[in-house]
This record gives structure tokens, sequence and C-alpha cells, in this order.
């Protein structure tokens, strides 16, 4: 195997990655300094810039290599974000603080990865709990990174040392199953975030609401009521919509079930009022006849009295 890349102010760290089913055990290189960003904190010299983090590393995982190799007790660790670049100069750059891993945007909406992959060459701040133990992180990795010069050293396997009960969740098929089985949610799981949401909206509206009410009692400095344009209540506006539906259906019950019923009875009505309509100008016909043919008779019935 060639040599590991030397980089200046840097300690190389050697790990063996585990095998896997179709994967044969390999040597993986960390390259490790204290921390010195651009912008100092208080917590820079407690802490330790690592580059080129596997992909698969955690907290959990990073915890469990010092801890091996004699370091110190690690407080907490801070990842690169996926969406950054290079990050060698120790300059502003996005991280992602990452204590137990797996949470995923927490309040960005359902999370569909349970575990997160680091990007290839990443880095990480590992903060130690306090200088004494950084330093003898530095040590340990030096000690770890003479092995083959002539000095023997326990190899360093990646994983090793992790806690069961840290409950870390596996790669493989099972992650791309669970990331399945969480982008296809059942019903209840769905009607179950429908619900947790409307709640939280409606207590949301009812506490803004609620302090809009109180903002238009009190007055200012001036001893003046402040005119404070109010909208309808949500809850109000469903119980009109509400009341809109139970009256249409009520009138939809006693019109009929189906369309053609409804046509029927229309034009059923249509028909008697012609028919009421056609009745009424043959009764009016009729007295109009009458009234002529006595108008007639009393004609003749004069003529014949008189004698002419």
């Amino acid at each position: 195997m060639p040599p590991p890349v030397q980089i200046p102010d840097y300690t190389t760290l050697p790990i063996t990655l585990p095998p896997t089913a179709l994967v044969e055990a390999a040597t993986h290189y960390l390259y490790i300094r204290p921390h010195a960003p651009k912008q100092a904190t208080p917590d820079d010299p407690r802490s330790l810039f690592v580059v080129n983090v596997p992909i698969d590393a955690t907290s959990a995982h990073l915890r469990a290599l010092f801890s091996s190799i004699g370091g110190g007790r690690v407080d907490r660790v801070i990842f690169e974000s996926s969406g950054s670049g290079a990050a060698a100069t120790g300059g502003k750059r996005k991280r992602d603080d990452d204590e137990e891993d797996g949470e995923e945007g927490e309040g960005k909406g359902e999370v569909v990865w349970d575990r997160k992959l680091r990007k290839s060459g990443s880095s990480a701040v590992v903060m130690f709990v306090d200088k004494a133990s950084r330093d003898a992180a530095i040590r340990a990795a030096g000690k770890v990174s003479k092995k083959g010069k002539g000095k023997k050293v326990e190899e360093v396997v990646w994983g090793e040392g992790i806690g069961g009960g840290l409950n870390i969740p596996a790669l493989g098929i099972s992650r791309y199953l669970t990331n399945h089985n969480l982008t296809h949610p059942s019903k209840a799981h769905l009607q179950a975030s429908v619900n947790t949401f409307m709640a939280a909206f409606e207590a949301d509206e009812a506490a803004r609401l609620h302090a809009l009410a109180k903002r238009r009692q009190e007055p200012d400095e001036d001893g003046f009521v402040t005119v404070v344009r109010g909208g309808r209540v949500a809850p109000a506006r469903q119980e009109e919509a509400k009341v809109v539906l139970e009256k249409k259906q009520a009138k939809d019950k006693h019109e009929g079930f189906y369309r053609f019923q409804v046509r029927e009875e229309r034009k059923s009505r249509q028909m008697e009022l012609l028919k009421k309509f056609e009745e009424d100008k043959k009764r009016v016909a009729e007295r109009k006849n009458l009234r002529r043919f006595k108008v007639s008779l009393g004609i003749l019935c004069f003529v014949q009295l008189h004698g002419m």
C-alpha cells in the first residue's frame, strides 16, 4: 500500500474500515490538527479539526475512535454540512451539529432518511471537555501514525467500541427500505400528521386573535385606543360553511336523489300549469259565448213584443 499523503501541520491518523459483504477491509486516513479558524471562539483551545472523515461517520464513531486510541473525553462533534465547500482554512462555513445523528431537518418537514451520509473528504470539529483532553488525543494520534516505523501499535478499527444502546440506524438495504417507508407513509400516519398540524395551527390562530383583541382594548401613551383591523375568525368561517352545507344537503334530500328525478318533477309542474291555463282559457271562451247568446235572445224578445 502506498504511503499516505502528508499535509503540513496535520497529523495523519490511519484507521481500518471493516469489511462488508461486497468490500474488503481498507485503510483510511484522517488528518487532524488543533482547530484554528479565522474567527476565534472560546471553544477553539479544546477543539480538534478532522479532515477526510468517512462517509458513514457519526458522533458515536468519533467518540469511540478517540477513546480507543487513548485520547480524552469528547464533548460534542460538529460535522461539515454537505452543501459547503472545502474547509481546510477554517474560515466561515456551514456546519451541522450532530450529537446523536439521525435527526434530519427537524421542523422542516417529514424525515426521509433516518441517517445522514457525509460528503467524501468532508471535515468535522471535535470538541473535547478541556484542552488537556484535546492535546492527549493529538499525542495518541501521533503514536498511531508511527505504526510501521518500527513501533508496534494496535490497529484502530473504525466503528469498534460503539455502545449498542445508541441504536445507530443501519446502512445498506435497510437504509433504503426505511426511506421507502418514510416516503410513502400509511393513511393513518398521514391523518395523524394532518391532525397535529391543524391543532397547532388553530392554537396559534387563537393566540394571535386573543393578542389582537387585547391590543384593541389597550390605550397608547396618549390615552387613545388604536384601531386595529381585525379579520374574521377562521373557526367562525368554518361554522358558516358547515351551516351552508347542511342547508344544501337538506334541500337536496327533499328534491330527489338523482338529477333526472329533479328534471322530471320540474317538467311535470310545467305540464300542470299549461293544462290549467288551457282549462281557464276554455272557460273564459264559454262565458263569452253565453253572454252573446243572452244579448241576442233579449233583442229578439223586444222586437216580438213591440210588433216591429
